[in-house]
């Protein structure tokens, strides 16, 4: 089984190869916040409407390789689970985005998680080479003053000790998420988004846990049938809240986090961007789904 690395701040995993616009060569790239931050509503939301992108993957994500095909690799992505196929999730990734052979880390004691909107990596002489996004994930090797040494796709490389410290100290795991994902309300929606840049209703959540470590599924309908099952008495801030079609009991579509109060905060729509909304919303109550928790 031949793996690879993502070796650019956020890749997008396409549906085809034929998939990608003339507007979306930054995304090609690996520029992922110029391509956001170019691209019309009409662009963005025919993402999801032409059904073009299956997801994204972050920095230093390792990918399965099922086949190269010219430019391109179709590949999985172990960390994202998906019950289409036991490997991860699938789909087309421009293959300069990828490193160019299998890595393998030497034994770690120790992972970085991005725990801020995003973070630098520097060189060995503290210049900046890139910006990664909330949720890259990297092995540790060392600690310099104020910085910490890791691995990456493109060699050693070292981030701000702050960059990797949980905002919110004395808050519990639900509180965190909670804090975390305000600072992206009036962002963007991405459809199949999981970096900073811009996130699906999904990818919202799922990066979300795992900067804490926690693995979920990638998917709102995965997500839905695993996880702890809550009461409405029993929910806190961080628990999942979703929503099927067919009054509820149909395909589950949607995810937002509860933050307390009868209120959630979601990335909601194409189109749309990251909101707080009330679940007594009529669209939200007639669809309702069920409450889980991946946290402790």
């Amino acid at each position: 089984m031949e793996t690879r690395r993502i070796k650019v701040p956020v890749a997008t995993i396409w549906k085809s190869k034929k998939s990608p616009r003339k507007v979306d060569k930054p995304a090609l790239d690996g520029d992922v916040k110029k391509w956001v931050e170019q691209m019309s509503d009409k662009d963005s939301i025919a993402l999801s409407d032409d059904d073009l992108l299956e997801t994204q993957a972050l920095f230093n994500d390792e990918v399965i390789i099922d086949h190269f095909d010219g430019d391109w690799a179709k590949v999985y992505v172990p960390s994202q689970r998906d019950d289409s196929d036991s490997r991860g999730y699938p789909g087309w990734v421009p293959t300069k985005l990828l490193s160019d052979s299998q890595i393998s880390y030497p034994p770690i004691t120790s992972i970085v998680r991005i725990a801020v909107r995003t973070a630098k990596l520097f060189d060995e002489d503290k210049k900046p080479i890139l910006e990664m996004s909330l949720g890259t994930v990297l092995p540790q090797i060392g600690i310099d003053g104020d910085y910490i040494e890791v691995e990456t796709p493109i060699g050693k490389g070292f981030i701000e000790k702050s960059a990797a410290t949980l905002p919110f100290v004395g808050a519990n795991a639900g509180e965190t998420m909670v804090q975390m994902a305000r600072q992206f309300l009036g962002e963007r929606y991405l459809w199949g988004g999981t970096g900073s840049y811009g996130f699906d209703c999904s990818g919202f959540v799922y990066t979300l846990h795992r900067v804490l470590g926690f693995d979920i599924p990638r998917d709102a309908d995965d997500q839905q049938e695993n996880g702890l099952p809550l009461a409405p008495e029993e929910i806190q801030p961080g628990d999942l809240v979703y929503f099927a079609y067919d009054h509820g009991t149909g395909y589950v579509h949607h995810v937002g986090m509860y933050i307390g109060n009868g209120e959630m905060i979601e990335s909601r729509t194409p189109g749309a961007k990251v909101d707080i909304a009330k679940l007594t919303e009529p669209k939200f109550s007639s669809e309702f789904a069920g409450f889980r928790r991946y946290w402790r």
